[in-house]
């Protein structure tokens, strides 16, 4: 295992009798890219504020690399980038002008921080406006440069609140590319928070999830849907589908139920439950060709992580 790079201990944050968050205890190491989930209110802007030494908790500790973020604040944030959900920049400037302001507070030489200004615009695709003010920009642009500051310094760590929001599908792919690279080729670590399931399900190596406070889970995401779902699910296109169809598909060995499931696209779709662990794709194809329909694709379904929070929010319970 990689060394741990951020440390929740207990951490407890109490309002007193408005609510109270924690105690709150997972690690996050070297290279992952971990998602943090949770409904509105359950806690998440509390974590990150602790973590960024924003505020201090009641009980338990937070650490980044075994420091502490509110009495060694410089030491901690050193090397930490962060982007806030719905970010309030200064629109009177320039993203070259806050790029270069931001270095400048952190210390960046002012040749490298130049260079490293020019790098980075080019990698969110905000080159052509880099001395256009920030009043003009989009929501989506603006986003795209809350990314970029979080950026600039070389970080190794990104803390990042909600940084999909307001892209478009080209852009969030870009994203996930960039932080993917980050993690595999810097060695970078990504603490994500995220409301968008399919994004976080793409990207993310692990998660960790509380609500009203507490943690739910936490762990890699294979583990934590098996735990919660304790089956994977099929989807497969095919015509004609019929009551014969499903009854045949749902005698298969490893198949706990079938259903109809609406899908994009002219093809009726069935989604078959499966016991975890069970290969049963080869089976299934011969069954359906057997029943003289045809099979236009099969797949696992991509909505587990989704489906798993779902269910662990009804649950309520922590997930062991």
């Amino acid at each position: 295992m990689s060394t741990a790079v951020i440390e929740f201990s207990n951490a407890t944050k109490d309002y007193g009798s408005l609510k109270r968050i924690g105690p709150v205890s997972f690690s996050i190491h070297e290279g992952e890219i971990v998602a943090f989930l949770g409904p509105n209110g359950s806690g998440k802007t509390t974590c990150i504020r602790l973590l960024l030494g924003l505020m201090k908790p009641t009980l338990g500790t937070v650490r980044i690399r075994g420091l502490d973020p509110v009495s060694e604040h410089v030491r901690a944030l050193k090397n930490v980038g962060y982007s806030p959900e719905l970010p309030n920049i200064q629109a009177f400037l320039t993203p070259r002008e806050l790029l270069t302001l931001i270095g400048k507070e952190l210390g960046v030489p002012a040749g490298e921080a130049r260079k490293e200004t020019n790098d980075i615009l080019e990698l969110v695709g905000l080159t052509e406006y880099i001395d256009v003010k920030i009043s003009k920009f989009s929501k989506g642009m603006v986003q795209r440069l809350s990314i970029a500051q979080g950026m600039i310094g070389s970080p190794d760590i990104l803390v990042m609140d909600e940084p999909m929001i307001g892209l478009d599908p080209a852009g969030s792919a870009h994203f996930r590319e960039v932080f993917r690279n980050f993690a595999k080729q810097k060695g970078g670590t990504i603490f994500l928070s995220s409301h968008i399931m399919q994004e976080v399900e793409s990207l993310c190596t692990s998660a960790v999830m509380i609500h009203k406070g507490k943690l739910l889970f936490n762990g890699p995401t294979e583990d934590i849907i098996a735990k919660v779902l304790g089956s994977s699910y099929l989807v497969l296109e095919a015509e004609p589908v019929d009551d014969s169809l499903i009854k045949q598909l749902s005698q298969i060995s490893g198949v706990e139920g079938v259903s109809r499931k609406e899908i994009n696209g002219a093809r009726p779709a069935l989604e078959l439950k499966i016991e975890p662990g069970r290969e049963i794709r080869p089976v299934v194809a011969e069954t359906v060709m057997k029943a003289g329909a045809k099979l236009y694709s099969m797949g696992y379904s991509e909505n587990l992580l989704e489906r798993t929070y779902i269910q662990a929010l009804r649950q309520g319970t922590a997930v062991d």
